[in-house]
């Protein structure tokens, strides 16, 4: 044997101790560095896309199919249920396709403890001259692109977190839709 490589030895790698230090000073780190994220708001943001999104798809069926498209709120469980109304008398038949959606990341419609869009105390989770469509208030997306009744509907993840609320509203001659959130003061529009 060579005499010079059995006496010098090479070290590779890290020791335990050394890589238990640069573990703790990455987090130390990493603990003043990464904002604190709430990520309850960005959930309860895509409950509220989706339940616009499916309003807006309901008026465009609406208008593409030529056929009235009834969307009931189903409190109970938390989701929408969406009746495309073939002949048109507003009522859900055998014949009717239906479709239900539940609300994304635990979302729930519930009525906001504070003043609603227009200012007034809400009664429920809803605003508006709601029909009753078998057993549920509903709105009614005509063929022409105008909705039953203006409506406005509010949703959260935790009722008891004031901010966390979003209300989506529908105007009845257009059928336009839009978001807002409870800003802490105020219910401030949302950028689509």
């Amino acid at each position: 044997m060579n005499r010079h490589t059995t006496a010098r030895r090479i070290d590779r790698g890290f020791t335990v101790i050394e890589l238990l230090m640069v573990v703790s000073i990455i987090s130390i780190i990493a603990a003043f560095a990464i904002p604190r994220i709430d990520l309850t708001r960005y959930r309860t943001d895509a409950a509220a896309r989706l339940v616009r999104t499916l309003l807006m798809a309901s008026n465009r069926n609406a208008i593409t199919r030529q056929s009235n498209v009834i969307v009931s709120i189903d409190t109970v469980y938390s989701r929408l249920r969406i009746v495309q109304d073939y002949n048109n008398n507003d009522t859900l038949n055998t014949a009717d396709w239906t479709q239900f959606r539940a609300l994304a990341d635990g979302g729930k419609f519930r009525r906001p403890t504070m003043n609603g869009l227009n200012g007034t105390s809400v009664s429920a989770a809803w605003e508006g001259s709601m029909r009753t469509v078998s057993a549920m208030p509903s709105i009614i997306f005509r063929r022409d692109g105008s909705a039953s009744t203006d409506m406005v509907l509010y949703l959260t993840i935790r009722p008891s977190v004031p901010t966390d609320y979003r209300a989506i509203s529908v105007v009845a001659n257009t059928g336009r839709t839009d978001m807002y959130r409870w800003s802490g003061a105020a219910w401030v529009r949302m950028s689509q």
